[in-house]
């Protein structure tokens, strides 16, 4: 069975809010103004769709994370664009695995009252990336205040949510994490700047960078971790990076449906597009890498699953090998949907090209695909090593 048939209640969900809310002219605005609509949020969280986006022990439905990503999947295919719903989700991810591994009441000190997560993550910086230990944003002591300086990069909603959660490295208060520690800073503290950044593809993140400079700091607002910092962030990336594999298998999906229906209707020289071998290649080779994407996903969903402390690696290896190939397969079905749909394809006159851009942009997301693949090799390797290859 397939991903979608495993998962039909969830997929029926999304059909039922994206019949109702997903025309191509919606999108296109929504990319303009570089946001979803408030009453279009409300809609998605009034509905069975908010319950799919929130773990279970945070009040959200209980099913497994494959159907989770089922939802995320099926939301990107129909809107053939990176949704911010995805933003939303890998957040709500974030407190779940804070509520596992630090404090059970984390949860209710970052919801709004309409089912919204109210912060965005300041994570990544430019030479960073997912390397907390390059981490530059630095905590300090001085005559008696705690203070905050640094830069973070590509933060999404960073611009609109109210706080924002910052890693920091932190030689004061962050002794039992290895010298890091996080922080809910609200935005309207002195001495922070944002600023949007103009990515290309992606505009519904509303992606910015914040600067911090010089913010004095309130103790309340350090999230304690309990010691529990590195495992708490490995968790995240690794439940973040399925979401982010997932929206790439819907927006290769939505690609290539496009450059089918288009390959079965255009005509050539007389000769319908799909007759052509080499489009016929094309098609066929997208479909196996469909394939493959489906997999992984399941794969790494289903780790996430059973994801414990002392069975991590595995989890952590079938992470890794899904995100270095899933979104560089959808960036490569998107290139083939655009090339069948020939000078039009490079245009908005079709969407391909938009999510050409979209699956680009999720090839660094979480984590790159060059360095995936680093990370996957120190697995294999140490699987190899212990006599237990999964392969």
């Amino acid at each position: 069975m397939g991903m979608y048939q495993d998962n039909a209640h969830a997929v029926e969900v999304v059909d039922k809010f994206a019949d109702k809310h997903f025309s191509e002219e919606n999108i296109r605005q929504w990319i303009k103004s570089r946001g979803v609509p408030r009453s279009v949020y409300q809609d998605f969280y009034a509905s069975e769709l908010g319950s799919y986006v929130k773990p279970a022990n945070i009040g959200g439905k209980s099913c497994s994370f494959v159907e989770r990503a089922t939802v995320i999947a099926r939301l990107t295919e129909r809107a053939g664009a990176t949704l911010p719903f995805l933003s939303d989700m890998i957040s709500m991810a974030l407190m779940s695995t804070m509520r596992e591994v630090s404090q059970e009441e984390i949860s209710h000190d970052f919801m709004v009252r309409n089912g919204r997560v109210s912060f965005s993550q300041a994570f990544t910086e430019a030479n960073a990336g997912t390397d907390a230990s390059a981490v530059k944003t630095t905590v300090s002591l001085e005559d008696g205040g705690i203070y905050l300086d640094g830069r973070k990069s590509f933060v999404s909603n960073g611009q609109f949510a109210p706080e924002t959660l910052v890693l920091a490295s932190d030689p004061m208060f962050g002794g039992s994490d290895g010298g890091f520690s996080l922080w809910l800073v609200p935005l309207s503290r002195p001495g922070i700047a944002t600023y949007p950044l103009n990515a290309v593809g992606q505009e519904m993140l509303s992606a910015a960078a914040v600067e911090f400079h010089h913010v004095r700091l309130a103790p309340e607002w350090q999230i304690q971790t309990e010691g529990r910092l590195d495992e708490m962030l490995k968790r995240q990336y690794e439940l973040g990076r399925i979401l982010v594999c997932a929206s790439s298998l819907g927006m290769a999906r939505a690609a290539f449906d496009d450059a089918a229906r288009h390959a079965s209707s255009h005509m050539v020289k007389g000769r319908l597009l799909s007759s052509i071998p080499q489009v016929q290649e094309k098609l066929t080779n997208m479909a196996i890498k469909l394939r493959a994407m489906r997999s992984l996903v399941v794969d790494a969903a289903n780790a996430a699953d059973g994801y414990s402390v002392d069975a991590g690696a595995h989890s952590h290896l079938d992470s890794a090998l899904m995100k270095y190939y899933v979104p560089k397969a959808a960036t490569e079905v998107a290139d083939d949907a655009m090339q069948i749909f020939g000078a039009m394809g490079y245009t908005d006159e079709t969407r391909v090209s938009r999510i050409w851009r979209d699956c680009r942009g999720n090839q660094l997301a979480q984590g790159s695909d060059d360095i995936m693949a680093h990370v996957a090799a120190k697995f294999i390797m140490a699987e190899f090593a212990e006599g237990e290859t999964s392969f």
